[in-house]
């Protein structure tokens, strides 16, 4: 065995360890993520040291994770300088950007002279990145060769993960690749890192890049371009362990580190518990839904409504009766011609032969587009179709009136209230995507659970729910890193991520607002029995799930729809939307002081635009007030089971 010593950096996401020597060389490195799970990983790294034959004289420990280690520990900011003045002694500027964590750090003859760090926000770290990139289908690894070959750039804002995330569904709708909202990604991390942490400093050549962010080609070529570096950036070899390098070379000097015969442990610490969370205050209708029957001898009139959604898009056909006859819910992966396309058919395969579509209806962040695309009769808001939809299933199903909706999907959160089938208020996340079910999935991924089942079957069997309180995103996803380096239960947290979502939807969205006694939960997060059971508890009242919860935006187009087309010939184009010719052509509103980018498309000779904030100069105003339709629907409903009772 080489005997060596042995530098270990604890971060929120991994954990890396570096040996070296007696003449300062690094002989062993290796990295391993922890989902949540410090200790147990930082052993299995030593574990594997040993069998690659080496033997601990001192080992020196840094990151966050680092005082949760029995070993010595030293900040950040001495293992870094370390490592850098030794091994780059020209360099004069370190720009770091980990995996939850950014710095900035001037050095003069080896001593830190100016230095920045990313506070409370994430935007311009690694997390985000990778976060961002698993939304896209790519693995984060894959992404720089691919911005690098991009030939344009979609403009993200870089302030907040909530921001860029917005920007980068906006672009997508706009028609950009992924490639392209990927390089404008890369773009905006550089240019927050430049406002927020750099913060008008003025950077000394050379610059040392490091943290992980610097092994990606995109984001190396984002900050040559937002700081106007050329051959003054350099990236070490060591880069994305250069803090367990300076720990190792400090563990190498200093006596204060300890024997690796010392066990590995995790300091004691208080967590804050909540009462279990139970789903006997929840009404559940998923069990009212039966399986369409076609007639045999003609084909069914039917109505189609799309909900195009930032994470999902939905289908839904319902005959004349409003009944429902076939539903689809997928997700939108940055796609949504693409998924529109299939999903017509998908309709057109299955049950293409059995109906006649009168009319179309759209909805969803994408409306305007697909709704060109594919002509639709009506496009409206979400709002009004999710009002529509929530309304007509409370009539059929309970027979009494729906007077608050909360709808939670990926990227949005919806309040709704009602008062005798009118809209009277409602709200909307403008600024914070933490009650949203996008948070729930990024969270199930890091923690390697399946968000659709394994989730609320842990959170409705833990006993004691962690605390993790009203917290943005970025704050959340620290705290549950936090508690993951607590050894506490992914149970635990994945229920008090779900009291969490509530929490923040409640004081976020709703804000002291009115919340009735029929209360649904719908959107693709009410499939999350664990949420509905947090709502239910944090409001001492019933919460009611209803059948179709995921695509109910759908179905309340689907019923305007109907009411549009009114018996005249449907504007629908048929189920191959590869035959329509459309175009596209972008431009600045200067209408206001926002400048908005606004897109033009020209589907067979009809214009439509999108992409304005305040909708004052290109778009119509929406209307929220169906009563009517909803009461002609269910007239017309009747009349037709009247007539055939069977």
């Amino acid at each position: 065995m080489q005997k060596a010593y042995f530098g270990i950096d604890a971060g929120s996401v991994g954990v890396k360890l570096v040996v070296v020597n007696k003449n300062d060389d690094v002989v062993h490195h290796a990295y391993r993520r922890t989902f949540g799970r410090l200790t147990e990983t930082a052993a299995e790294l030593f574990k594997n040291a040993a069998s690659s034959g080496f033997e601990p004289i001192n080992i020196v420990a840094t990151g966050s994770g680092a005082e949760l280690l029995q070993p010595h520990s030293v900040n950040e900011f001495k293992a870094i300088t370390k490592a850098i003045s030794l091994l780059y002694p020209d360099a004069r500027t370190i720009f770091e950007m980990g995996g939850e964590s950014s710095k900035f750090i001037k050095l003069d003859n080896g001593q830190i002279v100016e230095y920045g760090v990313n506070g409370d926000c994430a935007a311009g770290t690694g997390s985000f990145i990778d976060q961002q990139a698993e939304r896209l289908h790519y693995n984060v690894e894959e992404i720089g060769s691919l911005v690098c070959a991009a030939k344009r750039s979609a403009r993200v804002a870089g302030r907040c993960s909530v921001f860029a995330k917005s920007d980068m569904i906006h672009a997508q709708q706009k028609g950009y690749e992924p490639p392209e909202v990927l390089k404008g990604l890369c773009v905006a991390v550089a240019r927050n890192f430049k406002a927020t942490i750099v913060r008008g400093r003025h950077p000394t050549p050379k610059i040392a890049f490091i943290g992980g962010l610097a092994l990606n080609e995109g984001v190396v070529a984002a900050i040559k371009e937002v700081f106007g570096l050329d051959k003054e950036l350099i990236v070490p070899k060591e880069a994305a362990y250069i803090g367990a390098l300076g720990a190792a070379l400090i563990a190498k000097e200093d006596r204060l580190g300890v024997l690796a015969s010392r066990r590995l442990g995790v300091k004691d610490s208080s967590i804050s518990m909540l009462s279990a969370l139970s789903t006997k205050n929840v009404r559940f209708l998923r069990d009212r839904i039966k399986p369409y029957n076609f007639p045999s001898d003609k084909k069914v009139d039917a109505y189609l409504g799309i909900d195009i959604g930032s994470v999902s898009t939905n289908f839904v056909v319902v005959d004349d009766a409003g009944e429902m006859v076939m539903e689809i819910y997928t997700y939108t992966k940055a796609r949504p011609i693409e998924v529109v396309a299939k999903g017509l058919q998908d309709i057109k395969e299955a049950i293409g032969d059995k109906i006649d579509i009168c009319g179309v209806g759209t909805t969803g962040s994408g409306r305007e587009l697909i709704g060109e695309l594919i002509g639709a009769e009506v496009v409206k808001d979400e709002i009004t179709a999710h009002k529509t939809g929530a309304i007509y299933i409370s009539k059929k199903i309970l027979n009494e009136p729906v007077d608050t909706i909360f709808e939670i999907g990926g990227q949005d959160a919806k309040y709704i209230s009602i008062d005798n089938g009118v809209v009277v208020d409602f709200a909307m996340n403008e600024a914070c995507a933490a009650g949203t079910g996008s948070f729930l999935e990024e969270q199930a991924e890091k923690l390697r659970i399946n968000i659709k089942n394994e989730f609320a079957s842990l959170a409705l069997a833990s006993k004691a729910p962690i605390q993790l309180g009203e917290r943005c995103t970025v704050f959340m996803e620290r705290d549950v890193n936090s508690y993951q380096l607590k050894g506490a239960k992914v149970g635990d947290i994945v229920a008090g991520l779900a009291y969490s979502v509530a929490t923040n939807y409640l004081n976020r969205v709703v804000r002291g607002r009115h919340i009735g006694e029929h209360i649904f939960f719908q959107g693709g997060t009410a499939y999350n029995d664990a949420v509905a059971a947090a709502f239910s508890q944090i409001l001492g009242k019933k919460i009611t799930v209803p059948p179709h919860n995921g695509v109910i935006g759908a179905i309340g187009a689907a019923l305007l729809a109907k009411v549009g087309a009114s018996g005249a010939l449907t504007k629908f184009r048929g189920y191959d939307i590869g035959k329509v010719n459309y175009t596209i052509k972008e431009f600045n509103c200067n209408a206001c002081t926002n400048s908005c980018d606004i897109q033009e498309f020209n589907v067979e000779g009809e214009k439509t635009y999108w992409g304005d904030k305040c909708s004052s100069k290109f778009r119509k105003k929406a209307h929220t007030d169906n009563k009517p339709v909803i009461d002609n629907l269910f007239r017309e409903r009747e009349k037709l089971l009247s007539a055939n009772p069977g």
